[in-house]
This record gives C-alpha cells, structure tokens and sequence, in this order.
C-alpha cells in the first residue's frame, strides 16, 4: 500500500509542465538516488522510499518504485534520465521518479500526476555559518618569482615526490592529506568527461569546482612539505624573469624531437601509460565510476589524443602574456558570480568587451597550444593538469575570482548571486543545464570533494558549489593572496584597473573551448573621454568618476575600481 498521510501541493510550474505532486520525505518515507552504471548502461540499485530496501527487479538496474511492485518495475532510460530524470521525464516510464534535490539529500520525492516534460521550483539559499579566520592566520599564496631560490626547491621536490611515491607509501609517510600527482589528473578527467555534462568547465561551476580542486592540491602538496606554507600562483602579466627557463617551467615550445618538454626543474615530467581507472579511489577509499578510460592508446591523456610520448608536450609560445589591465578589469566588476565568470572566459560582461584575451583559456592554447590538431598536455581539456604549470596558472585564476569576491563582499550573503537552480553552461552548453551546475549541486558527485578532503573539517560530506562560496572566500578561506593583502593594508596599486579602450562585445556567443581563437570583435572603441562608435545607435560611455566607472549599453555595468 502505498504510505498514508502523504502531503501533497500544486508544485510551482512553467509552460512546459501541466501540474506535478510533491511528497515530502517526511510523510512519504525516503529512497536512494540512483546513480548512473556505466559498465552496466543502465541506472544502479534504487531503493523503496517505503523500506528503504534495494529494488530487485532486473538485477536492481533501470528499476524505478511503484506501490503496484514491491520489487520495482524495469525501465529503459538514457543516463540523463538516471541521474536528472527532471530534465526529460515522462509518466509513461515512471511511476515513482526521483529528483534532482532528493539526488542531492535524500529529502523530496516527485510523483508524476500528467504526462509532463519539465518542472521548476524555488530553492531556498542556506545559510553561510563559516566562521572568519582572524586576522593574520591566512597562509599567503605568492607569484612564484617572488619566491627565494629555496623556496621554490622546495615546492618542486614536493610536487616531484608526488609523482614519484605511491597513494599506499605517500599516506604512510605524509598523512592523509597526501595525493599522488596523477590522481589529480585523472579527478580532472572523470568531471570533464561526466555523461552528465563536464562538472568542471563551460558553467558557474567552473570556478567553485577548480577552486576546491587547487586547495586539495595544495593541501597534498603541504602535507610533503609544511614549510612550504602555500601554493605559489603564476602572474602571466609578468615578463620578467621569464618562467620558460631552466629554474621554472623549461621551454614552450618544448625542445624535444615531438614537443617533449625536455628542460626546466619538471623536465621529462612522466605521463602514465596502461593507464586504468581502477587503479584511482577516492579519499575514503571507494571505487570511482566513469566513463573515462583514458587515450587510444592506453595513456593517462584524453579519449582522442593518439600521442605516444612519455613525458609532457607543450606546443605553444614562451612569448605567451596577459596584460595586467584586463585582468584586473575582471577582478574589479561590479556584477554577479556569472559576471565574473564570463569576463574570466570570454572576456566580456554586460555587452561590453572589457579584455581581448582569456584570463583561463587564454594561457592553456598560448603556451599549450596545438600542433596540427594534436593537443599539448595543457591544452588537452580533459587531462591538462599533466602539464605542472597547470596548478600555478589555475591559482592565478583562483587569485581573481577570490579579489572579485572581496571587491563584492556586499553579494556574500546570497551567495553572489550564483545560479540557484536549472543553471546553464555557456559555449558548447550554453543551453544545457544538468545536474552539477546549481547552487545546492554536490560538486562533480561522481567523484567530489569532502570537507575532510579540504582541510575545511572532519566532515565526510560532498561539498556543493554553496559550500566553496561560503568556505572558500577571503574571510572564510584558510589562503588568500599577497595582493590582496596589499590591498587591505592601503596599497591599492597591485588592485586596480583603467577602464580607457572599453569595447562594445560581439554578439558571438563566447566560446569557452581551450584552443580556441583568444581574440575579440572590436565593434565600437572609447579612449580617455572621447567615444566613437560603429554599431549604430549602441553607445559605450564611460564616466569621469573617481573610482567607478558606468558604461551604457543597452544595460547597465558598474565596475569598481578599488
């Protein structure tokens, strides 16, 4: 029989849906979310909301509940319909369907009332209870040239003894905290290969997700080391000393007969053949199910690659900048999460083009970068942290969002304005919204990030994307940066930005696909207080006002300068 008291309301809806009946698991009882088989291709064990026992049926695969069979009813779904059933739901193949909400804690069941496409909601923001850190305690992460000689030893004997020492010896030895280097490549891999949708680029999550990623590196990383105190980062703006020499990167292009990058102090870095998934676990020691496997030829690269070579390959060009400007035009927006995201990714915000490069992509294809159609290491989306420089370019990147969010602590409360639900990818999802991507979404759940794997807390527990922007933000992070603590302390100069040449955006949509071309359409151009423009009655203008600058086009965009 089915449970009694259940309470049932009009569940908000849109055009798309006829109406929908939520039970709550309080009345209805509880079931477990089942998770995508990909051996199996079909959806894993469900359980009753009702017993909380297993479903059965079928071996307990593509199973979902019905009160008319204890033991579940087969079903043939798609791995969407498995893991967001929200997204392409039909009465005709559930009876009893889960959500995306019970996916994420086990507290609200649907039941499907007329045959229906869609359903929306409202969702409610937590509450950020992270506690300040007090003043001083915060390690420093610093460029990496700022680092003494000995510092910087210490840092790359560190991340070698990574690559070289077994999971099993490195948390005999180190504690654990300790990760082998590989296993954060292939982390990087199983979120960007997610038949879900990549849970780590092209969306809001990008930089929550790479952010949690970057602290689990550099906490393995100090768990070798504790004296090396923090994660340098990589200002591309800097030219000098250049980072492509013997005592930091080696070469770009690598020097050797295939792209090998054969100098510098992680000269002939290994990349992993015979490379299998089940080699990997998570921190807490379960098995990780995707459908990563690896390059064509078994190695540790992505599903296309066809490269042989045994260590990393960079492509790209020494010459590689990115001019201090625009990036700090990034840092200094007044706007919301996907503000900043957009400008980090495609260079714009608002309708204006604020920078002609990438601050992410950018340096992925400019020192990568291809050769004919074969990636680099770094450039290879799915497996670029193979090449080291990956994590000193990625806390750079870290070093922006984190100054965006001091510049807009007033947004900290709701989350700075960060999608809360049915979020949506930009470029090649642009229209794509899929479990991974919202406020309340567990990060890349396939195999995410715990508060114990942060060094947040003894909590076991899969961190969302709300919990990164609570946690992991300038008065609640256990790091910040030697700029922004410039900036506290009155030197505003490392901070701030010039808003002359500010360009009305192309109405291409922003691609967020590395490798690809890092130029802006240039449309219409301001320069000091003049403004011309090409793009008829469309206007660019700027204010004279110290410290804030307004532009006009179409929409509003205030863009803070301190």
């Amino acid at each position: 029989e089915e449970p009694t008291g259940w309470v049932d309301r009009g569940f908000a809806v849109d055009g798309a849906w006829s109406s929908a009946t939520e039970y709550t698991a309080a009345v209805a009882g509880w079931g477990r979310t089942p998770a995508w088989n990909a051996s199996g291709s079909c959806c894993g064990t469900a359980t009753s909301p009702r017993t909380q026992a297993p479903l059965t049926e079928n071996g307990g695969c593509s199973v979902n509940y019905a009160t008319s069979s204890p033991n579940g009813l087969s079903t043939s779904v798609g791995h969407m319909e498995c893991l967001d059933p929200m997204v392409v739901l039909s009465e005709l193949r559930s009876t009893m369907i889960w959500s995306s909400d019970l996916q994420r804690d086990n507290r609200v069941l649907f039941r499907v009332t007329v045959p229906a496409d869609r359903v929306s909601s409202s969702v409610q923001c937590p509450v950020c209870d992270a506690a300040v850190q007090e003043a001083g305690s915060q390690r420093v992460r610093r460029e990496l040239r700022t680092l003494t000689s000995e510092e910087w030893n210490k840092v790359t004997a560190a991340m070698w003894i990574m690559k070289t020492t077994s999971r099993e010896d490195g948390v005999a030895a180190y504690g654990a905290a300790f990760r082998t280097y590989d296993t954060f490549v292939v982390k990087h891999a199983v979120a960007e290969s997610d038949p879900r949708g990549d849970q780590a680029h092209s969306g809001p999550m990008f930089m929550t997700w790479h952010s949690a990623f970057v602290l689990e590196f550099e906490n393995a990383l100090l768990s070798v080391d504790p004296s090396i105190v923090a994660l340098p980062y990589w200002d591309a703006s800097i030219v000098e000393p250049s980072i492509f020499t013997d005592v930091y990167f080696g070469s770009a292009p690598g020097t050797g007969p295939g792209g090998e990058v054969v100098d510098g102090v992680f000269k002939n870095w290994p990349i992993t053949s015979n490379f299998s998934l089940s080699d990997y676990k998570t921190a807490a020691g379960d098995a990780v199910v995707s459908p990563f496997a690896g390059s064509q030829i078994g190695m540790l690269r992505g599903s296309s690659s066809t490269r042989t070579e045994s260590v990393a390959l960079r492509f790209g060009s020494s010459a590689y900048t990115f001019a201090s400007n625009d990036y700090w035009k990034c840092s200094n927006l007044d706007g919301y999460w996907n503000d900043w995201y957009q400008c980090a990714e495609a260079g714009t915000a608002g309708g204006l083009s604020l920078s002609n490069a990438r601050v992410h992509g950018g340096a992925h294809q400019g020192v990568g970068g291809k050769s004919g159609t074969d990636s680099s290491d770094f450039e290879d989306p799915t497996t670029s942290p193979n090449d080291p420089i990956f994590f000193f370019h990625h806390a750079n990147v870290d070093r922006s969002a984190f100054h965006w969010m001091a510049v807009n602590t007033d947004k900290r409360s709701t989350f700075y304005g960060y999608p809360a639900e049915d979020a949506t990818g930009a470029g090649p999802t642009a229209e794509s919204s899929y479990y991974g991507q919202s406020l309340l979404d567990k990060m890349s759940d396939a195999w995410g990030f715990s508060a114990q794997d942060l060094g947040l807390s003894d909590s076991t527990d899969s961190q969302t994307n709300a919990d990164i922007l609570c946690r992991v933000a300038p008065p609640t992070a256990v790091y910040t940066y030697d700029s922004l603590v410039a900036c506290a302390t009155g030197d505003s100069a490392p901070c701030t930005a010039s808003w002359e040449a500010v360009v009305e955006a192309t109405t291409t949509p922003p691609s967020t696909t590395m490798g690809a071309d890092d130029s802006t359409t240039v449309i219409s151009t301001t320069s000091g207080n003049d403004t011309s423009t090409e793009a008829g009655s469309d206007q660019a203008t700027a204010s004279n006002t110290p410290g804030i600058a307004v532009f006009f086009v179409g929409v509003v965009v205030l863009l803070k300068m301190s």
